[in-house]
């Protein structure tokens, strides 16, 4: 069996890659560092500025924004996805390039839930 305490430690060793590149802009740092983050709950989207910038990223980079947004809470992702023109699964992983892909598989096979 899966240990669950590895899971989520996986999944914050993602976010973290993917916080670094969506860029921390976006997100709400309460650690002294992203890499010194101890829990996801540390790194979570900047809701208020992500809904302001959003559309004026390359769509690329709103994809995978809202692919990461999407783990925080699925709605608010799946609007953000829809916004930057991927509304489902398929059309996101036709999108992202092998770094972007990577982190959002990653966090897909250990999303412990928020």
């Amino acid at each position: 069996m899966y240990d669950y305490r590895e899971r989520e430690r996986r999944f914050l060793d993602a976010w973290k890659r993917g916080v670094l590149l969506a860029g921390q802009d976006c997100f709400r740092v309460k650690s002294p560092t992203v890499e010194a983050a101890t829990h996801k709950r540390q790194l979570e989207p900047d809701w208020d500025y992500i809904e302001e910038t959003i559309t004026a990223r390359s769509r690329g980079e709103a994809a995978f924004l809202a692919a990461m947004c999407s783990f925080y809470n699925a709605e608010w992702g799946q609007s953000l996805l829809v916004r930057a023109g991927y509304p489902n699964l398929c059309d996101l992983a036709s999108k992202l390039d092998e770094p972007h892909a990577v982190i959002v598989a990653e966090l897909f096979l250990n999303y412990p839930g928020w």
